[in-house]
């Protein structure tokens, strides 16, 4: 169990991304066709595009895009100097305080551990620019978005939508995914940060028999 403290300012200038800026309403507003003199109006809803085309990242590759907090209780040691935690990869253990038995007052054996984990596009530059072109685009291409085009009676260039992994653009522009120069980017192109999970069984004391301590 525990809590989780996402990302300030859906990742633009974010703490722990260091200089890093990630992805400006302005950025956006230029891919979609919008006047970058943005009104506060404007700006919030290019900022909750924003903070969408992150969640989609997100549920694509299985883990925080971005360094978040985390607080988890009932952690116990994984028994090699390290800790058993819900999210990956880890930044930095803030603090762990040992829990005790309500009663009793007694040490438990566990833990609650505040740490920091997640991708950092400060860490790895590469991702950086993979991560922020996508959101820029996909925030380009959300709904809300192009319904603030449309208001402010801008002519669209293309018709955008998102739609399962990317963006699509009529035929006047380089199809999504093509692998053509300049044409928009899919998630797809995160696939290298990707969290792949391995079954593993529930663990089991090999039977006797199998190690030859029966015969002995």
């Amino acid at each position: 169990m525990g809590t989780r403290t996402p990302p300030a300012s859906f990742g633009i200038n974010q703490e722990g991304v260091g200089s890093v800026e990630l992805v400006t309403p302005e950025k956006v507003a230029v891919h979609a066709g919008v006047p970058t003199r943005l009104e506060p109006g404007d700006r919030a809803a290019i900022e909750m595009a924003i903070e969408d085309a992150l969640a989609e990242v997100a549920a694509y590759l299985d883990r925080p895009p971005l360094p978040e907090q985390f607080t988890e209780r009932g952690v116990v040691p994984d028994g090699r100097g390290g800790w058993s935690l819900n999210y990956d990869p880890l930044i930095e253990v803030v603090s762990a305080t040992a829990e005790t038995h309500p009663v009793t007052g007694e040490a438990t054996g566990a833990y609650t551990l505040v740490y920091r984990a997640g991708l950092d596009p400060a860490a790895d530059r590469r991702y950086g620019a993979v991560l922020a072109r996508f959101v820029s685009w996909a925030a380009a291409a959300h709904p809300i978005v192009r319904r603030l085009v449309q208001a402010k009676g801008v002519r669209l260039q293309a018709s955008v939508n998102v739609e399962g992994q990317g963006v699509t653009y009529e035929s006047t522009q380089v199809a999504a995914g093509s692998g053509v120069a300049g044409a928009p980017p899919t998630l797809a192109d995160l696939d290298g940060w990707v969290r792949h999970t391995v079954y593993q069984a529930p663990g089991r004391a090999p039977h006797p028999i199998e190690t030859g301590a029966a015969w002995l």
